[in-house]
């Protein structure tokens, strides 16, 4: 464990590793989002407002290899350098090779650095971190307390005293760990976003949300409406930071103040709201749009929602009127047996009936879907995208079932010997060596191959394409055609 060294220029310097380039390939220049840390931004204020000196280094929004964010940290001599992974939705794995990478770097350019870990991985496997990763401490659970604590604990110069809720570390080869911390109960304890530290000139949303004004996906941003997720789907990880499923709703207030200096300060109108179930108390939902619609504000927003929670068209069309201009509904595929064996247990009907009115009301819908899921056979894989095929929706992301670190999907993957990512790039949907489950029927192989043949075939079609052009224009549609150029490369469907 290094110690403190010569006196620091800022207390907490928040790092953000880029993984772009490693988790899209050749898509990460110009198709994909570069998103706003949310996690990091929230935490940042919240250091600050508890009297630390603080900064922020987006390398992702900034475009930083490993070499040169360490260069970065080395400059700004940080009393605790805190890298994140992000943890608000379904926690990026990928993002732990950018940040293993990021770790090693600056442990060679300024070994007197003291590092620190946070985010999905993090929280589900400390240790790791600490003995492979090489991070001197890792946050377990929300970050916000515990890098507080621990960066008051090292500005006296030595290692804590005493256990930190929160924070693992190492004392020899010994595992100290202060246990979890209660998670805030109530967002709106929180500061908002450190907006003023974030690069914003560099983020740019998402090339499907502006289909109808490809050239201004810029300025963009990210919020929240409500923190954690009542639910447990098996394939995903978003709740080991919080332990377990919970919700914690903002104030529609709270969230208007966010959107008013968002627009008004940095002229945002393309937003993501990334909660993962926005529309899960439409009360809630309700009065913020009513909010928002009393600004008079252009928004061009998206957000998830779960079909379940869709029960009236008279919601729907306040969301349109707020903003709200597409929906992503996490469908997962089109059999009720695949989807019942993941614990996504909605029935076909509440999901045509959802659909049928979000299509009624005119808001755009991206449909999710992933192919090899346990019960995934060549047929089901088949039938879900038919389903897509068939809605015709304005987008949708086709998915290979990834056993993330963190879910009952990976332990259920170790129990049955499947063979797993040996680097967390594996675990990324579009990098070269992506690694997807192999299913009762299918190799991995086959589920790789099949969604990335699904791609093709839905954003080939004549009526896809048609309506694209009916809806967005001709620009929407050159666009498709000039991702439909590319092709991954993708190292297990050469080895197949």
């Amino acid at each position: 464990m290094p110690n403190a060294g010569p006196r620091r220029s800022v207390d907490v310097l928040l790092v953000f590793p880029n993984n772009r380039p490693r988790a899209y390939g050749v898509l990460a220049k110009f198709a994909a989002a570069i998103s706003v840390p949310v996690q990091l931004g929230l935490t940042a204020s919240y250091c600050r407002d508890a009297g630390l000196s603080v900064a922020v280094l987006d390398a992702d929004a900034e475009g930083l290899d490993p070499q040169q964010t360490a260069q970065r940290v080395a400059q700004l001599r940080p009393t605790l350098a805190l890298l994140s992974t992000d943890s608000l939705n379904s926690g990026d794995v990928t993002k732990m090779a950018s940040t293993g990478d990021a770790l090693r770097a600056i442990r060679r350019l300024s070994p007197g650095t003291i590092m620190a870990v946070e985010g999905v991985v993090p929280s589900a496997y400390p240790e790791r971190m600490l003995r492979e990763e090489g991070a001197d401490y890792a946050i377990v659970g929300e970050a916000f307390e515990p890098v507080v604590d621990l960066v008051n604990s090292l500005r006296g110069g030595g290692r804590p005293k005493e256990p930190i809720a929160g924070v693992v570390y190492l004392e020899g080869d010994t595992l100290v760990d202060g246990g979890r911390r209660p998670l805030v109960p109530r967002p709106d304890e929180l500061p908002l976003i450190a907006w003023d530290l974030l690069p914003m000139a560099n983020y740019r949303a998402h090339h499907w949300h502006c289909f109808d004004r490809l050239s201004e996906r810029q300025p963009y941003a990210s919020i929240y409406t409500n923190l954690g997720c009542p639910y447990a789907c098996t394939f995903c990880n978003v709740n080991v930071v919080h332990g377990g499923p919970n919700f914690r709703p903002r104030s529609p207030d709270g969230v208007l103040a966010e959107i008013d200096l968002l627009v008004t300060k940095y002229g945002v109108r393309n937003i993501r709201i990334v909660d993962n179930v926005f529309t899960i108390k439409p009360a809630l939902c309700e009065e913020l749009c009513d909010k928002i619609i009393s600004r008079g504000y252009d928004l061009n927003m998206w957000v998830y929602a779960r079909v379940e929670t869709i029960k009236t068209t008279a919601l729907l069309e306040k969301m349109k009127r707020a903003g709200i201009r597409w929906v992503a509904y996490g469908i997962e595929a089109g059999s009720e047996a695949v989807r019942g064996e993941v614990a996504k247990g909605s029935s076909q009907r509440v999901i045509e009936r959802a659909i049928e009115m979000t299509q009624a009301v005119g808001i755009n819908i991206v449909g999710n879907f992933i192919f090899g899921l346990p019960e995934d056979t060549y047929e089901t894989m088949r039938q879900s995208l038919d389903m897509a095929l068939d809605y015709n929706f304005e987008y949708a992301n086709f998915y290979s079932a990834m056993a993330y670190p963190g879910t009952a999907l990976h332990e259920q993957a170790k129990r049955e010997g499947q063979t797993l990512p040996e680097t967390w790039s594996g675990y990324g949907q579009y990098s070269e060596d992506a690694l997807p489950l192999a299913t009762r029927a299918l190799t991995a192989a086959q589920v790789l191959r099949f969604r990335d043949e699904a791609f093709v075939e839905y954003n080939s079609s004549p009526r896809y394409q048609r309506m694209l052009q009916e809806k967005f224009g001709d620009d929407a549609v050159a666009w498709v055609r000039e991702l439909l150029k590319i092709r991954l490369p993708r190292r297990l469907l050469e080895d197949a």
